[in-house]
């Protein structure tokens, strides 16, 4: 098999197992990477083909009315049409070698599909394709799970959130400080005085400076809440679920006293890693947050909780291509019990800030509704706006939570979906 049916063929298989599992992308893909001898272009355009296709899957299934009658979801000539129609519409593939390539797919013994089918299709699609770019699905696609938890969106919430999902997520950088972003040697968007996005997608090794750590990458939405936190230089804060790091990174470039936590071996090894092309330094705790030793306390707990990740829907697209969707019982039960901890871990008067990536009412403001109702001696603090970051006026709602949807600023950059919370501790 030549190296470009073999790219092709792994991104086969990487659709098909995510569809029917509750995987993650980087996890599958990982996983094949090690097992083939792979170039990081071939990486590259498996990555490409993957993504873009779980991001387009509702355009696609529009497009496949168009010419089949009836057509079968999760079929292998779904799969195989999946990849392909996302490579010649929206990565403008050339058309003799994506059509050539699935023919040849078809034929697999692993795979079977109709070829003359595949061929007379895919020759169709790529005739139509300039017309068929504008295709699109609606919100009565997406999934029920989804649907059911976003009933009281208005019609223009459900286009904005349908318009958006399919676009390609920026590469936001976060520098150490403003001097550095000024003197890169690459055209940005500003979204800070220390933040901003390339406006050209390129290999993160290859921008200024990587080797030389003076930026890490974080979305907006993740970055702002912790840079909000004022006077912070020397306090003593714990950042609960670390890993990769870039809330610590925030923290320790602003001075504090950082212990980070994180339980799993390979994450604490990725965030080992990141402090070190960074120059940072910081206390590092392998441990379950849930069983850290509750007589030390700190000025600032930071609690990033595990969620059902739906604010990250453009950077991981499987959480709407997968049968298998978010187990919200046991999401909702871990971060009410993560809460529980970061109290007891939260010197007096100090703070405790609540985040997830996630917008969904369950996972951020009930949360903190019922927080605040077991524990009165405790009170939201509004997160303070400035003009430092671009549109914060727009992201801090009435009860002074930082709260987005996945969506555009008013200078085109794209950011996550993002709920934040601000609990003062009021014990004397």
């Amino acid at each position: 098999m030549h190296q470009g049916l073999l790219t092709r063929y792994i991104a086969y298989n990487i659709l098909k197992k995510l569809r029917n599992k509750a995987l993650s992308f980087k996890g599958v893909f990982s996983q094949y990477i090690k097992k083939y001898d792979l170039d990081n272009s071939d990486k590259k355009m498996i990555q490409n083909i993957v993504l873009n296709s779980m991001r387009n899957k509702i355009n696609i299934e529009e497009i496949l009315k168009i010419y089949i009658k009836k057509f079968e979801i999760d079929n292998n000539s779904y799969f195989l049409l999946l990849g392909a129609i996302t490579q010649l519409i929206y990565l403008n593939f050339k058309p003799y070698a994506v059509i050539n390539s699935s023919v040849e797919l078809a034929k697999h013994p692993k795979i079977r599909a109709p070829k003359n089918f595949i061929n007379a299709i895919l020759r169709k699609i790529d005739k139509d394709k300039k017309k068929l770019l504008h295709v699109s699905g609606n919100y009565t696609k997406l999934p029920n799970w989804f649907k059911n938890k976003t009933k009281k969106w208005t019609v223009i919430d459900k286009l904005k959130f349908i318009k958006t999902i399919s676009e390609e997520p920026n590469i936001h950088l976060v520098f150490k400080k403003k001097e550095d972003l000024n003197k890169i040697n690459r055209e940005i968007i500003k979204t800070s005085n220390n933040s901003g996005v390339l406006k050209k997608h390129e290999s993160l090794i290859e921008i200024p400076d990587y080797k030389f750590g003076k930026w890490w990458v974080q979305d907006y939405s993740a970055m702002t809440p912790i840079m909000l936190l004022d006077k912070i230089k020397n306090k003593k804060v714990i950042d609960l679920c670390s890993a990769p790091g870039g809330k610590t990174f925030v923290l320790v470039n602003k001075g504090a006293k950082v212990t980070a936590v994180e339980k799993d071996n390979e994450r604490i090894n990725q965030l080992k890693d990141n402090l070190l092309r960074l120059n940072f330094n910081c206390n590092i705790l392998n441990s379950d947050a849930l069983k850290i030793n509750e007589k030390n306390k700190y000025d600032i707990v930071i609690l990033d909780a595990p969620c059902s990740s739906i604010g990250t829907i453009r950077r991981h697209p499987e959480i709407f291509y997968r049968k298998i969707f978010p187990n919200f019982n046991k999401l909702t039960l871990i971060q009410s019990k993560l809460l529980e901890k970061a109290k007891k871990l939260v010197n007096k008067k100090g703070e405790i800030i609540y985040m997830v990536c996630s917008f969904l009412k369950e996972e951020g403001e009930i949360q903190i509704k019922n927080f605040l109702k077991k524990n009165k001696n405790f009170r939201i603090e509004k997160f303070k706006i400035t003009n430092n970051f671009k549109d914060l006026n727009n992201l801090i709602d009435k009860n002074g939570y930082f709260y987005t949807q996945p969506k555009k600023l008013s200078n085109g950059v794209l950011i996550d979906g993002f709920f934040a919370a601000k609990i003062i501790n009021n014990d004397k």
